[in-house]
């Protein structure tokens, strides 16, 4: 069956199979490999994309579920303004996460910026939860994205707080 969606601000068509998962041909079809193959089971968000604006786990999802869709990957958040301001972040922080939950993180970070310009510190654990992380602990991911929302609001506002 072929499926036309929106990938990265781009349209986009692909051949797929009803059982494809959209893990996999967002990998052996797009080449868009900071979506990671982990658990398959929907737990370790390694996988994870932002599907018309909500975060999702790419290998629970159909590949036909996209049909119309709008798929934002990590690729797609790097360069932009807001990718930057988490990496900043991150990296003032001292977060240097590994390469399996990585591209989860800075999305996870991205959609939460998004609904709440200044989380608190619960807010922020529970949201970065959904990643299985043993690479960085919860404090620097606390303090990394209290400075990316510092970055956006200073980015977006001038402000200094």
């Amino acid at each position: 069956m072929k499926i036309t969606f929106t990938l990265n601000g781009k349209e986009v068509s692909a051949e797929s199979t009803p059982d494809t998962r959209m893990v996999h041909l967002l990998r052996e079809q797009f080449g868009l490999l900071g979506t990671k193959e982990g658990c398959l089971q929907g737990k370790c968000g390694y996988c994870l994309i932002l599907l018309n604006g909500n975060p999702a786990p790419a290998c629970m999802l159909p590949a036909f579920s996209a049909f119309h869709g709008n798929i934002i990957t990590i690729e797609g958040l790097r360069g932009t303004p807001e990718f930057t301001d988490i990496e900043k972040g991150f990296i003032e922080a001292e977060v240097n996460p590994c390469g399996f939950c990585a591209s989860a993180k800075m999305i996870t970070a991205y959609k939460l910026l998004q609904e709440n310009p200044a989380p608190s510190e619960p807010q922020i654990r529970k949201a970065m939860s959904a990643v299985l992380c043993r690479c960085t602990a919860g404090s620097f991911l606390v303090q990394g994205v209290q400075a990316a929302a510092f970055h956006r609001r200073q980015r977006s506002h001038g402000s200094q707080r």
